[in-house]
């Protein structure tokens, strides 16, 4: 047993986001806040926005310091620091990029461990002169890094082919998210297909996503031009969302439903017979899980973060670029019901054993554990 076990003390942990939007970042954290074990008495450092900075607020009994959105300032790291020291915080675990900025500066200033889960490795875009001088940052200053988190064997295979941490300790600790049971299932696919105004014999293809370069939303806009008998619909914006919908109305794709932001999507896509990723990269995506979660068959590009599942049987893949591919293999799903129902269940018995969020946050935990342990001797 370590010091922090030994004693029996709460473990206070500081969980740092340069969002609160919609996002997966924010979301993986509410469900670490929902499922970690009574003994981690959590923090969260977060920019004051919806839906999720309410959420960290009830979740956490308002332990909340407010950062910027997505953007670095060194008096707010300080001031975090200051407040950090206050509470008695133990350790530190960054969730993205960004938030891996302020947690190394808080940990050096304290002198407390700090945990990194990087949520992808976002290297693809970089020219090369960029990929350079980010892998030299992340290397130089691992050094106030004790120990990385990833959410796949693939997004760690990822940061070794990008030459990132390479002596910084680490964890595969996978995705999760909360199963669905078959009423709750059930009521969600009727309630929502009657909001969307479709029988259920009227085939819907969902995505959740973000409408930037990563998600590839112009891709999926090509997918649905070729299966113009079933119906799309998207849920979330960004800065690609207005420019597809004037796409969308100007050369006629009518098929399209532009549902913009939703804080509780999860029930919208029971209404889908399948559900579209075309990101460009991924780590392991908590939208792809909870459709899978919900028993929906899912398409996706082959990057990683979606080739887990597909060695699974719970997805189809296609070649990334490829949108004609995409749509044979949500046509090939449409036109047979049983592929489609047994794609579907699948993944949701998938979920259940390998990506569920209780599992997900012991797992951290126990890294949080072992991380004061060592940090202890």
């Amino acid at each position: 047993m370590g010091l922090v076990s030994a004693m029996n003390k709460p473990i206070s942990v500081l969980m740092v986001s340069v969002r609160a939007d919609h996002g997966g970042g924010p979301r993986h954290i509410e469900l670490l806040l929902k499922h970690l074990p009574a003994d981690i008495q959590p923090f969260v450092a977060c920019p004051d926005e919806p839906p999720f900075r309410e959420r960290f607020e009830r979740l956490t009994g308002g332990r909340v310091f407010t950062l910027p959105h997505r953007r670095f300032d060194l008096g707010y790291a300080r001031r975090l620091a200051r407040w950090a020291g206050k509470q008695g915080v133990d350790l530190i675990h960054a969730h993205g990029k960004g938030a891996g900025v302020y947690a190394r500066i808080v940990a050096a200033l304290i002198r407390k461990p700090c945990v990194h889960t990087p949520h992808g490795v976002h290297v693809v875009q970089y020219s090369p002169m960029k990929r350079c001088l980010y892998r030299a940052y992340e290397n130089v200053t691992a050094r106030w890094v004790d120990h990385l988190i990833f959410v796949s064997d693939e997004e760690h295979a990822a940061s070794q082919a990008a030459g990132l941490w390479p002596r910084t300790p680490h964890s595969v600790i996978v995705n999760g998210v909360e199963s669905v049971t078959d009423a709750q299932r059930a009521r969600w696919r009727q309630d929502y297909r009657r909001r969307l105004e479709l029988d259920d014999s009227q085939p819907l293809i969902m995505t959740l996503s973000r409408f930037d370069y990563q998600k590839n939303m112009s891709e999926a806009f090509e997918v649905a031009r070729r299966l113009p008998d079933a119906q799309f619909a998207w849920i979330g914006d960004g800065e690609e969302s207005a420019l597809l919908a004037d796409r969308a109305r100007e050369e006629g794709v009518s098929n399209i439903r532009f549902l913009g932001r939703i804080d509780a999507p999860l029930p919208w896509l029971a209404a889908a017979d399948g559900y579209l990723s075309t990101s460009r990269w991924e780590g392991l995506p908590l939208a792809v899980l909870e459709a899978m979660s919900l028993g929906v068959a899912v398409v996706a590009s082959d990057v990683t973060g979606h080739r887990a599942i597909e060695g699974e049987g719970a997805a189809m893949l296609y070649p990334l670029g490829d949108s004609e591919a995409a749509a044979e293999r949500l046509r090939a799903l449409l036109d047979d019901p049983r592929l489609r129902r047994e794609t579907g269940e699948r993944g949701r018995r998938l979920q259940r054993e390998r990506y569920s969020a209780e599992g997900m946050a012991a797992a951290t935990a126990g890294v949080y554990r072992q991380v004061l342990e060592v940090a202890a001797r």
